[in-house]
């Protein structure tokens, strides 16, 4: 099978640039990159304003992940996608050991999608690093209003991938079939299809429709010619459902990843500073996970060393667990299982830490956190001395990681006001 259109600029692209590093000319390139948790809103608008500052800005940019190599697939929903959109998760996509580790970082320019704050291991020993653009659906952090444009940062928005498709709106002609497939599952799996009441925003039904009718996985048998800003017809919504429970499904294949992978499949780090003497920093993971600790704790015994392994290897003080899945035990009136969401937490050392974390976490309106013990999990807590865990049912299941990682935030920093991460 020839190769897509798009695959052919990543994949070109990709060569280009490693050989550009190689030959100490790594500086007249952007890298434009999502955010390390490497989901697929991260990657699909990695690829598309790469695309875009290439196509329509002129720009010599290449899309990198953050996700090592070897971790690609413990997503299976990325996968998915990117096969969808033609492409070749191993040949096309640029992850980021794929590059030299050494410092400094071989590149200056960063355009930053998906999040809005470079990350210091591409600043380091890197005086020249400087953000060129953002385009971003987290809390602002007012950062790079000097250097970024554009800098798009719209809160609430459903996905990134949103706000990047709008790029497009002036330039249709710029999109091609595969870029408006991954792009429209990005939206998709951020937004669990559009889901009315949802976290879709008016901006991200705009952007679907505008995507539909270029996107190479709809354009067979479907209509596409009624199609007008946020306005989809009733043809367009079957094709996106059906779509949008296969990328569901697959988000949730998880059965077969071990404890080590489901921590560092979907998982964010933070350097906090503490406010409560002695002040030192640390550093905070959380890693979101797509099953309930019921299916989980009971059938992996190794979770508890795993899981020390992990916060060991990381360097982490804290490590928060945010699982997120349907419960077929409890079914809505549609007939759907219901939608549950769990907190643990588990702190290294800190003794006076765990305990501030785990009150004032108890007392957070925004979560409406219950107390589990690990015996309704029909296990009992494994960890070491060393580790203090808890874990929570939590009541609102509105709230996401870019919910709790800000709270978390304000809690160890002491702060009045819970800031970004």
């Amino acid at each position: 099978m020839s190769r897509s259109t798009l695959s052919c600029f990543l994949r070109d692209t990709k060569a280009a640039y490693l050989d550009a590093v190689k030959a100490g000319k790594g500086r007249e390139w952007t890298v434009v990159m999502g955010n390390e948790a490497g989901d697929l809103d991260s990657i699909a608008s990695a690829t598309a304003y790469a695309w875009y500052a290439s196509k329509v800005k002129g720009a010599r940019a290449v899309s990198l992940t953050q996700t090592p190599r070897a971790d690609l697939h413990l997503r299976a929903e990325n996968l998915h996608a990117l096969s969808l959109a033609q492409l070749d998760a191993d040949a096309d996509i640029l992850c980021v050991d794929d590059i030299p580790s050494n410092h400094p970082f071989p590149t200056a320019d960063f355009a930053l999608v998906d999040h809005n704050r470079l990350q210091a291991r591409f600043a380091r020993e890197n005086p020249d690093a400087r953000v060129v653009a953002v385009v971003d659906h987290h809390e602002d952090e007012g950062l790079y209003k000097d250097t970024a444009d554009p800098r798009i940062v719209v809160v609430p928005t459903g996905s990134c991938a949103s706000l990047v498709t709008l790029l497009f709106e002036e330039h249709p002609e710029a999109v091609v079939p595969e870029l408006a497939t991954l792009l429209l599952c990005s939206i998709l799996i951020d937004t669990s299809g559009l889901k009315p009441g949802g976290k879709a925003e008016d901006v991200d039904r705009r952007a679907a429709s505008f995507l539909l009718p270029f996107a190479s996985t709809v354009q067979d048998g479907v209509e596409t010619t009624g199609f007008v800003t946020a306005t989809i017809a009733p043809e367009g919504l079957s094709v996106l459902k059906e779509l949008n429970a296969t990328l569901q499904e697959k988000k949730a294949s998880v059965a077969h990843l071990n404890t080590l992978d489901l921590l560092r499949r979907d998982y964010k780090e933070y350097i906090l500073s503490s406010a409560h003497p002695p002040p030192a920093e640390i550093l905070v993971g959380l890693s979101s996970v797509p099953i309930g600790f019921k299916s989980w704790l009971p059938n992996h015994p190794d979770f508890w060393s795993l899981t020390e392994t992990f916060m060991n290897e990381h360097g982490l003080t804290l490590l928060g667990i945010l699982t997120s899945f349907r419960d077929s035990e409890k079914m809505t009136k549609s007939g759907k299982a219901k939608h549950r969401r769990e907190q643990m937490y588990v702190v290294r050392g800190e003794e006076k830490l765990a305990h501030r974390l785990f009150d004032a976490l108890e007392e957070c309106d925004e979560l409406q956190l219950k107390r589990k013990k690990f015996s309704d999990y029909g296990v009992h807590k494994g960890f070491d001395a060393e580790f203090r865990a808890r874990v929570w049912r939590q009541k609102n299941v509105d709230a996401t990681r870019k919910v709790t990682a800000p709270l978390v935030k304000n809690i160890i920093e002491g702060r009045l006001k819970a800031a970004s991460l």
